[in-house]
């Protein structure tokens, strides 16, 4: 059982994630799509690790066959 002093800390720490992740990436961004590609790809990795572990393999392999997919569909152009 968490105690109340908890979630405020809990709620903080998200939002100072938050705020983190959306400061990278609009550094990304102004610096042109192809420095924005990491970051997000940083960040979808770092929603994959926080998955429960019975759920990792199966999103990192969706997440493989999606950009297969824009790979193949960038080629084709």
């Amino acid at each position: 059982m968490t105690t109340r002093t908890r979630r405020p800390r809990h709620a903080a720490r998200q939002a100072r994630s938050a705020q983190h992740i959306g400061d990278r990436r609009q550094a990304a961004e102004a610096q042109g799509p192809v420095t924005t590609l990491p970051v997000a790809v940083d960040q979808l990795r770092a929603v994959i690790a926080r998955l429960p572990e019975s759920q990792r393999a199966d999103a990192a392999t969706k997440a493989v066959q999606l950009l297969d997919q824009l790979r193949q569909s960038i080629a084709d152009t």
